[in-house]
């Protein structure tokens, strides 16, 4: 209905499909023969985003797995720049790849997935819909609060994927599943499209209760500050910094309850080192439940 399909049989591993003729009225899909039944599935749903945007235009050779940076809607062409620079070219890739995943894995799908918040009965869900181990985690890793980090092998590659806004420990070399298990609130092997995913959860999802504390989250706050810094410049600094961090957080993240929220801000401060010892103080924990009532009760949430 949409395009001729062709199926080849060439020798480049790095390229699943070419789609030829983007403004001809029925363009050309050239598909790499012998694809797997589910990566095949999500190239040709790739394929068919570059067709039914209508800017796309060129020649464009793809490999869907690949396209997993994040990049905003495609821009118009400014000045001298051209239509097959590499940026719009990868800019045309990030966009098909997303048009593919919200087509085989619709929202109506996997947004009753996630509110069980057990990742083996979500990744058994996944696998429902035919799609590889890369799309499906490509496309969930866009849905999860910061906190959730994915891997598995494909041949000889270790794959990675981490939701957005997840800060996970340096690490020297391959991946280290012991660094990132010993930080992990919960974690496990779970098979998804043939391929065993070890999944992490970092941030602590437990049930959110307002704090008692009368003192407010400014008092909360200097306390935690002056106990651990004496110079009043310095504590100037840090107030105005992790005040910043967490209005920042609470604002771009897609936190959605109270509990998502402090779990957002709890990971965000274990990850930044230059807090150290005032990031664990007591009162800091106090702080941040403070904040999240605030930004909780703004929302009529509590």
């Amino acid at each position: 209905m949409y395009a001729d399909i062709v199926e080849e049989d060439w020798p480049y591993t790095d390229c699943d499909a070419v789609v030829v003729g983007l403004l001809r009225e029925r363009p050309t899909i050239f598909l790499r023969a012998k694809l797997h039944s589910r990566r095949q599935r999500f190239t040709l749903a790739h394929e068919l985003g570059h067709i039914q945007m209508g800017w796309h235009i060129g020649v464009v050779g793809c490999n869907p797995d690949a396209s997993q940076f994040e990049v905003e809607p495609l821009r118009p062409v400014v000045g001298t720049e051209r239509v097959s620079s590499p940026r719009r070219l990868e800019e045309q890739e990030a966009e098909a790849t997303r048009f593919a995943s919200y087509l085989l894995i619709p929202d109506r799908f996997i947004t009753p997935l996630l509110t069980q918040m057990d990742m083996p009965t979500i990744l058994h869900g996944l696998d429902d819909t035919n799609v590889s181990t890369s799309a499906a985690l490509m496309r969930l890793r866009r849905l999860l609060q910061p906190g959730f980090c994915f891997s598995f092998r494909e041949g000889n590659e270790r794959r990675v994927f981490t939701s957005s806004g997840t800060a996970l420990p340096t690490m020297q070399g391959d991946f280290d599943f012991r660094a990132i298990a010993a930080i992990a609130e919960d974690h496990g092997r779970t098979r998804l499209a043939g391929r065993m995913v070890e999944w992490f959860r970092l941030s602590d999802f437990g049930r959110f209760e307002p704090s008692n504390d009368p003192r407010t989250a400014t008092t909360l706050l200097r306390s935690a500050i002056a106990d651990h810094e004496h110079d009043s410049a310095g504590q100037r600094s840090h107030f105005l910094s992790i005040n910043g961090v967490v209005g920042g957080s609470l604002s771009v993240e897609r936190a959605e309850t109270p509990e998502q929220a402090l779990s957002i801000l709890r990971h965000k401060f274990k990850s930044k080192s230059q807090y150290g010892a005032i990031s664990t103080h007591p009162n800091f924990d106090l702080y941040l439940r403070k904040k999240v009532e605030e930004w909780a009760q703004k929302r009529g949430l509590l």
